[in-house]
């Protein structure tokens, strides 16, 4: 099996950040629907009027199926201006038990 396969399977962990003017109540609606249909595990906060953070732990494929939901949502599609992933990497276990919003 080649690495890239190997990794698709792992069970991964990133920060994430979603910038733009996204209507707040909503939009966290949204994320914490589609990663609880893709069963990842974490966080979104609110950290600013135009930011939002998070956490994602899940299989890397699931991972970026969920950024390209975001980015896609007819919705939120003009709102979004950015979705960037940081710091991922390999987790042997979850440490989220379900995907959550969390108020700053």
């Amino acid at each position: 099996m080649s690495k890239a396969k190997e990794d698709t399977k792992k069970i991964m962990t990133c920060d994430f950040e979603i910038k733009g003017k996204i209507p707040k109540e909503a939009f966290e609606m949204f994320a914490a629907a589609q990663a609880k249909i893709l069963g990842l595990r974490g966080y979104i906060t609110q950290v600013s009027e135009e930011c939002f953070k998070g956490q994602l732990q899940g299989e890397g494929r699931v991972i970026e199926a969920f950024k390209q939901l975001v980015l896609s949502a007819a919705e939120y599609v003009a709102a979004v201006k950015e979705f960037v992933i940081k710091n991922l990497k390999a987790i042997d276990d979850y440490t989220y038990k379900t995907f959550e919003v969390k108020e700053k």
